[in-house]
């Protein structure tokens, strides 16, 4: 029975296109480290990978936030901590200032400019606090917290030093109990929240990469495989008696 030498070749020219494009194929996927780079890929997949990288954003927004968050609480504590230290050197003074025994008139001028000094540098720190262009303490909207002002105490005499003591130990207590709550804050909402969406982040990006990625060790060996078929199929097109110019042109890209 005769062969149609024709038919045969353009059955090899098939095989060979076949396999040109399968290979041009491996190689983009090879060369992205994606197994879908286009629609046509994997529609279904695509979509379900849309989908993930959408909530992958969201969730990464929200971590963002919290971050924000967290510094703005971070900060806030810090200038707390540095009133509170003021509050402190404030209250020695109004003791000392309280000694109805030997404090001279010298001494009560030196206690008095001290105080002013210290509730000056309280009330700077309160207008001051700020994230960014945000401030942090003065209850203003977006502010973590509002502590009033300091309002001229007087330790002009024993008794009003001890009434300016008792009035800084209340201001004490509550600067205290405002970083307590900004700790509790931090330690209890934003860090368990982070975790959860760190977890959450974890699985998605995980999943999604399993959706489009490319596994590579197969990838390759399927670039290898159809590398061999196109060779082979042009070598038997060659022996088939096709011209080997021809068969040379069909190795280009």
């Amino acid at each position: 029975m005769k062969v149609n030498s024709g038919s045969v070749i353009s059955k090899y020219v098939c095989d060979i296109n076949k396999n040109k494009e399968a290979m041009a194929k491996s190689a983009e996927k090879l060369a992205s480290g994606l197994r879908i780079n286009q629609a046509s890929d994997d529609p279904a997949g695509l979509v379900i990978s849309e989908r993930m990288r959408a909530q992958i954003a969201s969730i990464e927004q929200e971590m963002e936030n919290i971050e924000n968050s967290s510094n703005k609480l971070v900060v806030a504590d810090s200038n707390l901590g540095e009133i509170q230290g003021s509050l402190s050197r404030m209250r020695d003074i109004a003791l000392s200032a309280a000694n109805e025994g030997g404090n001279s008139q010298e001494a009560k001028e030196g206690y008095k400019s001290s105080l002013a000094e210290e509730e000056k540098n309280c009330n700077q720190i309160v207008a001051s606090a700020s994230e960014g262009k945000q401030q942090l303490l003065d209850g203003s909207p977006g502010a973590v917290a509002d502590v009033k002002p300091l309002a001229g105490l007087d330790i002009s005499t024993s008794e009003k030093a001890r009434e300016a003591l008792a009035e800084i130990d209340r201001k004490t207590a509550e600067i205290a109990e405002i970083r307590g709550q900004l700790g509790s804050t931090q330690k209890d909402d934003l860090e368990a929240k982070r975790n959860s969406f760190s977890v959450q982040l974890t699985n998605l990006v995980s999943a999604e990469s399993t959706v489009r990625d490319v596994d590579m060790a197969s990838e390759y060996t399927r670039f290898i495989s159809k590398e061999i078929a196109l060779k082979s199929s042009i070598a038997l097109m060659a022996q088939g008696k096709c011209a080997p110019f021809k068969a040379i042109e069909l190795l280009k890209p």
